[in-house]
C-alpha cells in the first residue's frame, strides 16, 4: 500500500513543480537571441581542406615560387639602381616617377626568354658615332634633351641629367617623355622606366628653365638594371 500510495503522489509533485518554476528574465531571453549560431566543426574543416588544396595547386604550377621571386627582384632592382657602376658611393634618388610598358603575354618582368646572362647592352642608337643627345630650347625657356636608347633585354631604366660635377638636376615630369608614353607628375631628379619589350627608346627630357647654363656640356646619364640585379649605365654628353 505504501508503494501505491507514493506512485499516485507523482503526477501532483510534478504539477506543482512545472507551476511554480520561476520564469527567465526578458535580459536573459534577448541575450540567447543575440548569441551567434556556432559556425559547424564540418563547414570549417571544409574552408581548411579548399585552403590547403589551393596552395598544392599554387605549388605545382609555381604560383608560390613566382610570387617570392617578384619581390626578390624587385629588392634587387632597387638596391642596384641607387649605385653607380664605377663607384661604391651610394647616390640617394628622391621623388623617382614610375612608368613603363604596358604587360603583354609572355612578356612579364624577368621572362627568362627576354634576359641573358651579364649586365644589360645599353647604348645610344648608333653606337658611340652617334652624335651627342641635343638640346632644344622651347618658347618659355624650358630645355628638352632628346636622344635614343637601345636596350637588349628587360630592364628598370632610371634617366637623369648630371653637371660636370656629378650632381643631378632637376626635371620636369611634365613634358618628358619615355618611349611612346609621356611621363606625368611632379618634378624630380631621375625618371624610372620599366622596359618589358627589349628595343630602341626615344627620350626627351625637359629641364625647368633656368637650371642648364648656356654653352655648358651636361651629361645624360642611365642606369639599366635587369630582373637578376645586374646593372650597366652610360653616358651621353649634350651642350646647353
Amino acid at each position: 500500500m505504501r508503494g501505491f500510495g507514493r506512485d499516485r503522489s507523482l503526477p501532483v509533485l510534478e504539477r506543482r513543480l512545472r507551476e511554480e518554476r520561476p520564469a527567465p528574465s526578458r535580459a536573459l531571453l534577448a541575450a540567447f537571441d543575440r548569441a551567434p549560431a556556432r559556425r559547424p566543426a564540418r563547414q570549417l574543416g571544409f574552408a581548411a581542406g579548399l585552403t590547403a588544396a589551393l596552395l598544392v595547386a599554387l605549388a605545382s604550377v609555381g604560383g608560390v615560387s613566382y610570387a617570392a621571386n617578384a619581390v626578390t627582384h624587385a629588392v634587387k632592382v632597387a638596391a642596384k639602381a641607387v649605385t653607380p657602376a664605377k663607384s661604391n658611393q651610394p647616390i640617394t634618388i628622391r621623388g623617382v616617377s614610375a612608368g613603363g610598358d604596358q604587360y603583354q603575354p609572355g612578356f612579364g618582368f624577368g621572362d627568362p626568354n627576354h634576359e641573358h646572362s651579364g649586365p644589360p647592352g645599353l647604348e645610344k642608337k648608333g653606337g658611340e658615332k652617334a652624335p651627342p643627345a641635343q638640346a632644344k630650347t622651347t618658347a618659355d625657356g624650358k630645355q628638352v634633351v632628346s636622344t635614343s636608347i637601345t636596350v637588349d633585354e628587360q630592364a628598370a631604366l632610371y634617366f637623369s641629367v648630371l653637371d660636370a660635377d656629378g650632381n643631378r638636376l632637376l626635371l620636369n615630369q611634365q613634358g618628358s617623355k619615355v618611349g611612346n608614353g609621356k611621363v606625368t607628375g611632379k618634378q624630380v631628379k631621375s625618371l624610372h622606366y620599366v622596359v618589358l619589350v627589349p628595343r630602341t627608346l626615344p627620350v626627351s627630357l625637359q629641364i625647368p628653365k633656368g637650371v642648364l647654363t648656356a654653352g655648358q656640356t651636361y651629361r645624360l646619364h642611365v642606369i639599366a638594371v635587369d630582373a637578376e640585379g645586374n646593372k650597366s649605365d652610360t653616358d651621353i654628353p649634350f651642350t646647353a
